[in-house]
């Protein structure tokens, strides 16, 4: 069993509130860990209102470190396993938003008060669970990846986002891969963890693909839809920095597969069991 908790997410439900910024309690196979902390204490009050407690999490995993996915780090408790990878430690100013959008703590802060395990190298972090690590750009329309201009160390230039990774979950039915924001391509990211895990059935998407503006990115969209048809993906969880527009995109192109909305509060039990191979 699976089960997703949306602690925060861009949309409001009820009287959760939403923000700019994505944080999820991951239970997988009786083991939980913490995906992003979102933009602020928001994760803290929803998983209150949910009855969730925290403080009995171990492991926080970030996707990588912007703002919208770190700034709950100062709000947490101390002696946490926290995976990342190195260049989410990058100072980071938007040009487009005129502020600073990395993390919100320093390397030596983070480390003071956590154990800090910063790699760009692919681990299991817990049973048939993976931290994907860097991912390289091999999907041919997803190159260019989707990059922001950024002012690091006083110059201008492109973020590559090399720190944008993500989880696999290897299951009975396949991969469950889970993205923050897909900076560097969701197939992209999905074409490497069957690289890391070794599989290559894919049964669920779940997270933001930066896919914002339907009529803009019409061409990458028409061909993420193909990849997911190829691949015979079966259900997907949509949010975050993908817009409405775009989920109703996919909703009419892909009537096979199961489309969930994400929202803060929202929580989620998939009917998957863990993958045998290893006990075999």
């Amino acid at each position: 069993m699976i089960n997703l908790k949306i602690l925060s997410e861009n949309r409001d439900n009820c009287q959760f509130k939403g923000e700019s910024g994505l944080s999820v309690l991951v239970e997988v196979f009786g083991k939980k860990f913490l995906l992003d902390t979102g933009y602020s204490d928001l994760f803290l009050k929803n998983a209150s209102l949910m009855g969730i407690d925290l403080s009995k999490v171990d492991t926080l995993v970030l996707t990588h470190g912007h703002s919208d996915h770190t700034n709950g780090i100062p709000y947490l408790k101390d002696g946490l396993n926290v995976i990342l990878h190195p260049d989410a430690f990058k100072n980071r100013w938007s040009i487009r938003k005129q502020e600073y959008v990395g993390l919100p703590v320093t390397e030596k802060q983070l480390k003071d008060r956590h154990k800090v395990l910063a790699t760009s190298k692919s681990l299991e972090f817990l049973p048939n669970c993976y931290f994907l690590g860097e991912i390289p750009m091999l999907v041919d329309f997803e190159m260019d990846g989707n990059f922001s201009t950024t002012l690091d160390e006083g110059l201008t230039q492109t973020d590559l986002t090399e720190d944008d990774s993500g989880v696999a979950i290897k299951t009975d039915q396949g991969l469950f891969v889970m993205t923050g924001c897909g900076h560097r391509g969701v197939c992209n990211t999905i074409e490497h963890a069957k690289r890391v895990t070794g599989e290559d059935k894919i049964f669920g998407v779940f997270g933001g693909f930066h896919l914002r503006k339907l009529e803009k990115q019409k061409n990458k969209i028409d061909k993420t839809i193909e990849y997911f048809k190829k691949n015979s993906i079966k259900e997907l969880y949509l949010g975050h920095c993908v817009t409405d527009e775009v989920i109703d995109y996919f909703e009419q192109a892909l009537k096979d597969v199961k489309i969930i909305r994400l929202a803060a509060g929202k929580e989620f039990e998939l009917e998957l069991q863990p993958n045998r191979e290893k006990e075999q």
